[in-house]
This record gives structure tokens, C-alpha cells and sequence, in this order.
């Protein structure tokens, strides 16, 4: 089996997901600026009711908060929920992250369950983590900024 036809049939239970912060729509920005912080995690998931995810409040929506010089301290995370929300159930195929990440340019997705209800989040990360786990040795890693390894040359 092929790396696309992984992507197709495997599911995203299978990628490395992340614990979510989960914040509710009345959470002050500055509040949810520091569970994200303190979790070092670019995002917080707004959840509703029976851990429903309704929002994303991503380091974008900070920008845009703080460009529109708005109130941490009285601006809830509703306000500037990030465009790019996506939710993909865990039995989807790792497809729909890739196709989110890649084509829909979003760094975070939202994984549920099948009744709806948040597990965790998936994304660049998790993808990168499940591409050097069962491709490993054909992933090579390269030093930013440094030259790619076959034009470096040896000798005379």
C-alpha cells in the first residue's frame, strides 16, 4: 500500500492527536491568550454544549483582535472566532486533515467523535508525527537555511 492510499483508508484515530484547551463563547481573549500559553498550543477549541465544538480561537484571532485594538480583558473569544474552523470525525480517513492543512491552508483541526462531542485536535503536527512514524526512514531532515546535502561537495 502506497502513502496516498494510506491517507484514504486509514483514520484519524490513528494520527497523534493533541489534548484540546477548551474554552466556552462568554471566555475572556486574555484568559484564553493564557491557557494557550501555558499549554503551548496555538489555539483553544469554543465548545457548546455536550463538548460540541462551535469555534476555534486561534494565535490568528488574537492578531485580529489586537489590530482592531480591541479589549482583552472584555472581549469574549466568540468575537473573533478563526474563518478556518473544520471538524473531521475520527473515523474519517487522515485525508480530510491533509486536505484541510494543505488545500484550506488550516493549522488546527478539530476531532470528534461520531455523536459530535471533541477528543482532540489534529493538524501540521500530527500529520509531520504520523509521516516520520511509518515513513522514517524515507523522511530526511534538513537544517533550515543550511545547503540540501547533495550540493554540498566533497573533495577536489
Amino acid at each position: 500500500m502506497g502513502f496516498l492510499d494510506e491517507l484514504n483508508s486509514e483514520p484519524v484515530k490513528n494520527l497523534p492527536l493533541r489534548d484540546a484547551i477548551v474554552v466556552n463563547r462568554h471566555t475572556i481573549a486574555r484568559a484564553a491568550i493564557a491557557l494557550m500559553r501555558s499549554h503551548d498550543l496555538g489555539c483553544s477549541v469554543i465548545v457548546e454544549r455536550e463538548w460540541e465544538p462551535s469555534g476555534i480561537f486561534t494565535e490568528q484571532s488574537v492578531i485580529r483582535l489586537l489590530h482592531e485594538r480591541a479589549s482583552l480583558d472584555s472581549t469574549p473569544v466568540s468575537k473573533y472566532c478563526d474563518s478556518a474552523f473544520r471538524c473531521v470525525k475520527r473515523s474519517a480517513p487522515i485525508r480530510e486533515v491533509w486536505d484541510a492543512v494543505a488545500d484550506e491552508g488550516v493549522r488546527f483541526v478539530c476531532v470528534t467523535d461520531e455523536d459530535g462531542q471533541l477528543i482532540g485536535l489534529a493538524g501540521q503536527r500530527s500529520l509531520a508525527d504520523y509521516l516520520c512514524d511509518c515513513y522514517g526512514r524515507q523522511v530526511a531532515v534538513q537544517r533550515l537555511g543550511s545547503k540540501p546535502w547533495m550540493l554540498q561537495r566533497e573533495g577536489a
